[in-house]
């Protein structure tokens, strides 16, 4: 039970488990504080267990809980001070989603826009954007889950790019919306969207180019902005892909689950 990712701040390390216990330590491994999130909060729901790992936002870890296929009790999203391990606030986040499709297994993310900072919270057939000091939902996306699918859990988490978010779901559709919206911006802040997004693999973008890789090893790349495809569909070594892609100085690195690395040139070409 340890998909969760752990974080650091340089300072401190922080830890999630599948299990619900949040642990913050030293680098010297001294423990420094310990919640048990479901010993708070009830027990997780999800289909394939608890899989989101903590965001670290200034003095604050982000933990999300999204879940319904084993449970009646509603999702939320709590914040819960690094130093103390004290809770701050906790928010239910309703969705109409129905049977395994309130189970989300992503990670927050964070999205600037102008001077503002958003948590951006994904599952449940929607997309929401929360004031980190409150918790208070300022926006939601709708539209996920098109054909009301009961389940279309979503796996591969939300990134975010020169403040456009992109938002997977299972496969199809992929949607990337601008930031700075409030209220409902299914559609007033919809940039573009894509029918062969990933499953499992989150994918990544630098702003100019939109790389996503299903969990067959097949690849793409987008023009970030409008989603025009630029190469793809690409097949990679056949194998499966559960490893969300990195892309750095450059170049993108992707591994596959039979522990081999393909490295790609980040741009216009399959290189």
């Amino acid at each position: 039970m340890s998909s969760p990712s752990p974080v650091t701040d340089g300072l401190n390390v922080y830890v999630m488990t599948g299990t619900g216990i949040l642990k913050g330590f030293d680098f010297a491994g001294k423990e420094l504080w310990v919640r048990d999130i479901q010993q708070d909060y009830g027990k997780f729901g999800l289909n394939w267990g608890y899989a989101s790992s903590p965001l670290l936002y200034s003095d604050s870890l982000y933990v999300q809980v999204l879940h319904g296929m084993k449970t009646d009790a509603p999702s939320y999203l709590l914040r819960i001070h690094k130093k103390t391990g004290r809770p701050l606030w906790k928010v239910e986040r309703p969705t109409p989603a129905i049977t395994e499709s309130p189970d989300s297994y992503t990670t927050p993310t964070l999205v600037r826009h102008s001077a503002e900072v958003e948590i951006v919270v994904t599952g449940g057939d929607c997309m929401t954007g929360h004031d980190p000091e409150t918790g208070k939902e300022l926006w939601r996306a709708n539209g996920f889950n098109p054909d009301n699918d009961p389940f279309h859990r979503i796996i591969a988490s939300p990134v975010v790019a020169d403040e456009i978010i992109y938002a997977p779901t299972k496969v199809r559709p992929l949607m990337a919306f601008r930031s700075g919206g409030r209220g409902d911006i299914s559609q007033s802040h919809l940039l573009w969207s894509f029918q062969n997004g990933p499953d499992v693999p989150s994918p990544v973008s630098d702003g100019k180019y939109f790389f996503s890789v299903n969990d067959k090893g097949i690849a793409w790349c987008l023009d970030a902005k409008t989603g025009k495809e630029i190469w793809g569909p690409q097949r990679l070594t056949p194998a499966i892909y559960s490893a969300s892609p990195v892309l750095a100085n450059g170049k993108l690195y992707v591994i596959n689950e039979e522990g081999l690395t393909t490295v790609l040139k980040a741009g216009p070409t399959f290189e």
